[in-house]
């Protein structure tokens, strides 16, 4: 049961999921605006619709990264993973990469619809996949970090 709980927790306390909601609320008040960038875009060159490719290529990316935070290479005593809260490291990158596969998948999306008879709903789309996709690259990216962080300072410690 602790574990349902801490996937709920990760996947709705998340700047991923602040994103989504900030997407999803900005085409309900403000469909104007988006309507108003859909008539932009669909004018605009070809390269500029195909923007909904990158969050597909960040998911790549984040799919390295996760093998990364969950087996670091420095870790050579798989003490991470015998750690005790390694559990909830896993559940957070599992629904980081999730975001990013939903966010894929939007980004998808966008490139489906007409461009030439604009609607609001296709560049909310392309622009909240494309955000919500750096973030989950960028939250993976710094956990990765913090990790490798850590495992520095845990070597230099045992070397004293």
């Amino acid at each position: 049961m602790k574990s349902f709980y801490t996937f709920l927790r990760y996947t709705f306390v998340s700047p991923e999921f602040l994103v989504l909601i900030s997407g999803i609320a900005l085409l309900m008040f403000c469909p104007s605006w988006f309507l108003w960038l859909s008539q932009r875009i669909g004018h605009q060159a070809e390269l500029l619709k195909y923007f909904g490719l990158l969050p597909a290529g960040l998911v790549v990316y984040d799919s390295k990264i996760t093998k990364d935070l969950l087996f670091p290479s420095a870790d050579k005593k798989t003490v991470l993973q015998n750690w005790q809260f390694y559990w909830k490291l896993k559940w957070g990158v599992a629904v980081g990469f999730l975001y990013g596969i939903a966010f894929a998948v939007a980004g998808l999306g966008a490139l489906l619809f007409d461009w030439q008879s604009p609607a609001p709903v296709q560049s909310a789309m392309l622009i909240t996949s494309v955000i919500g996709a750096l973030t989950v690259s960028a939250t993976l990216y710094l956990a990765q970090i913090k990790i490798e962080e850590l495992f520095r300072q845990c070597s230099c410690q045992t070397h004293l």
